[in-house]
This record gives C-alpha cells, structure tokens and sequence, in this order.
C-alpha cells in the first residue's frame, strides 16, 4: 500500500477515514494541520489576513497564471507587497524574460518556466506538485543573478497555492 503524505508539509497521514482511489493511486492529500492553516472561509477573516498567518511564503494563483495575493512572508523574500495582486510571475519574481517586449509567458525562455509548468499540471490534473526544483534568472542592481528554490502547489477550489520553499539567491 502506497504511503499517504500531506503535499504541503510533507507529514505521513494517517489513512483511516481516507477514500482511496479505485487504483490506489492516491500518494498526497492535506493533514489535519495543513488543511485548517488552508481554510480561511471562517466566517469574518479575509482572505489575506488568512494568508499571511501562514509562515511559509505562499502566492494564490488563478488559472489564467495571475497572482491574486501574496503573504506577507512571499512579500518580503521577493521583495514585493502582497498588494501586488494580478501580476504575473515574472515580475513577482523579477525574471529577466518578463522584461522583454512580449513580457511573461510569451518568450521562449517562458515554454521551459517551471512555475507555470507546476501551476498548469495542477489546474489540468487536480494533482499536487510537490517540492518541484525551479531556477530562474532575475534582475538585480548589479547583474543578472539566478534564484533557486523548490516550489509546491496544490489545488484549492478556483485557485492553486503555490509555496515557496528553499529560495536561494546566487551571482549569474
């Protein structure tokens, strides 16, 4: 039997009070702690207030790939406000390609970009990406540099959370 473990944080689930896929396919779904930290419909919080409670850096995402918030951790390790709402991700995350004439999206650097790669397999297949490596170039005063990090997304409702773990920025 396949172990169950929560695509958000990576803890083993218990799977008693869990359906199984008719194929047992079924490897992620949310813990018990993940899933309250994701529920921000409690009547009388907002959606952003709800967000930035949640320590890990985390963009909501709309299935046309623009950012709809931002938490307040996402914010600042990016450099951005969380009012910096329906962007794309190239200037959230200052891609260098963003800045070209065709902007995000539509280069061809942009076929390859792991973010929207992540964030379109999980809107077509409901699946979460976990813990997906991603390196991308960005502007910085100087130069050029390169940003690692490791991404996960996961569908909720009209939207895909996608977190952001790991980021490390290095000289191009």
């Amino acid at each position: 039997m396949m172990q169950l473990v929560c695509a958000w944080c990576g803890a083993g689930i218990d799977r008693s009070g869990y359906d199984q896929t008719p194929d047992g396919t079924t490897s992620h779904g949310l813990c018990r702690e993940c899933s309250l930290a994701l529920a921000w419909q409690d009547e009388g919080t907002t959606l952003q207030r709800h967000i930035d409670s949640i320590p890990t850096p985390i963009l909501l995402i709309d299935s046309e790939n623009k950012i709809l918030a931002a938490n307040a951790r996402a914010s600042e390790i990016l450099g951005r406000r969380s009012d910096s709402a329906d962007l794309t991700f190239g200037p959230v995350f200052d891609c260098v390609y963003s800045g070209y004439p065709e902007g995000c999206g539509r280069t061809i650097h942009c076929v390859g970009c792991v973010i929207r790669k992540s964030v379109a397999a999980t809107f077509n297949t409901g699946q979460p990406q976990v813990s997906v490596p991603a390196t991308l170039s960005v502007n910085s005063p100087d130069k050029p540099s390169a940003v690692t990090f490791t991404i996960t997304t996961i569908r909720t409702g009209e939207f895909v959370t996608l977190r952001i773990d790991q980021l490390q920025k290095d000289a191009a």
